[in-house]
């Protein structure tokens, strides 16, 4: 099952020198940027010290216990993570209906699709009552595991109070208690918290990896993995949802807009911008797959082999002109303002109106 993390082969290699030699920390901090793999590690990691194969590859995902790992239903496995107000009872129900249902469908989502992104209604955090909850289950005795694992995902959202009932527990964990805390955001955590565990990086996923991840995994085809690994920024999750997108409607969106700029059809796109209301995922997905086709153009040039876009090398030859590889670095250090203007709420009309001049005095002989 490790096999199955591509691209951490450091982590990997740390975690399973760790089970061989029975050193295993008190606490484990995962660490790194979004989509690279940090859950997965850390449930494998305590598939792992449970598994009930005697052969040396362990987790194997097929015993009882990674089975019930897997569907999260294993009575020593404890998964914490940002939530609405669960109204909690003192047993541990959750006691609000609709924070029930989004509680239950977070975790379907997760066990079922994990890099697609689940968002509640309310706002989240991992409040002080979930924690209760999780320091009253740990000072019971293990049901059936060699290990009982926790896993604290986005441990940055707990809140002082929070943060601060759970550090006795940090420092004096009971007994084969594994515990690991996720983060994206480790500034935000509290020192006293990055301090009682063993923190572990997990770098971006290069290129080259994700792209194999979507052929071999996704049936994404070729050229659609590689435009999705390029913009994904080391992002597995992102690269997904990229390829996924519904005919890749954003680099199909993407040569709409640069036919048009080419033609100077300036009012048929602010038409199209009006009525199609696209969401800032989707600009921003339209922005990455124009940084893309801008490098291309200028590589067209010189070696038509080496672009991304190969079945549309012939649109791209016939835009290509000699001033497009001087225009190209401003027209790419303006993508990357319009991307900062968008996380900043600017109107979303005005970027795309912005988009097409721009993309028009690019493609101007």
């Amino acid at each position: 099952m490790f096999r199955k993390i591509k691209g951490q082969s450091q982590v990997i290699g740390l975690l399973q020198s760790a089970i061989e030699q029975e050193r295993i920390a008190q606490a484990y901090l995962f660490h790194g940027s979004d989509g690279v793999g940090k859950f997965m590690t850390a449930l494998y990691f305590g598939m792992a010290l449970n598994c009930l194969s005697s052969s040396e590859y362990r987790p194997c995902g097929v015993c009882a216990s990674c089975h019930k790992f897997l569907s999260f239903q294993h009575p020593d496995f404890i998964y914490l993570f940002p939530t609405v107000n669960l109204k909690l009872s003192s047993d541990g129900e959750i006691r609000d209906n609709e924070a029930l249902k989004q509680y239950e469908a977070y975790l379907k989502n997760k066990i079922e699709t994990p890099w697609q992104e689940f968002f509640f209604t309310g706002s989240t955090e991992i409040r002080k009552e979930s924690m209760s909850q999780l320091i009253q289950r740990l000072e019971l005795s293990i049901h059936e595991g060699q290990y009982r694992v926790v896993i604290i995902e986005n441990a940055d959202m707990m809140n002082t109070q929070t943060a601060n009932a759970f550090l006795k527990t940090l420092e004096e964990p009971p007994h084969n208690t594994l515990i690991v805390m996720i983060t994206e955001r480790l500034p935000q955590l509290l020192p006293t918290i990055i301090s009682r565990c063993q923190p572990v990086y997990f770098k971006p996923l290069s290129q080259r990896v994700i792209q194999d991840i979507l052929f071999e995994r996704f049936q994404v085809d070729s050229v659609l993995a590689k435009s999705a690994a390029r913009i994904s920024g080391g992002n597995l999750k992102t690269a997904i949802r990229i390829a996924q997108d519904s005919s890749s409607s954003s680099r199909d969106k993407a040569f709409d807009l640069i036919q048009m700029a080419a033609k100077k059809q300036d009012l048929e796109y602010l038409n199209q911008v009006k009525s199609r209301r696209d969401s800032a995922d989707a600009i921003r997905d339209l922005i990455a797959y124009l940084g893309i086709i801008a490098n291309d153009l200028c590589v067209t040039q010189y070696c038509l082999q080496e672009i991304t876009n190969l079945d549309k090398s012939e649109l791209l030859e016939s835009l290509s002109h000699e001033q497009i590889a001087d225009r190209i670095p401003d027209y790419l250090l303006l993508l990357d303002d319009l991307t900062r203007k968008l996380e900043g709420n600017v109107n979303p009309t005005l970027i795309q109106i912005k988009l097409f001049l721009a993309t028009k005095y690019l493609l101007s002989p």
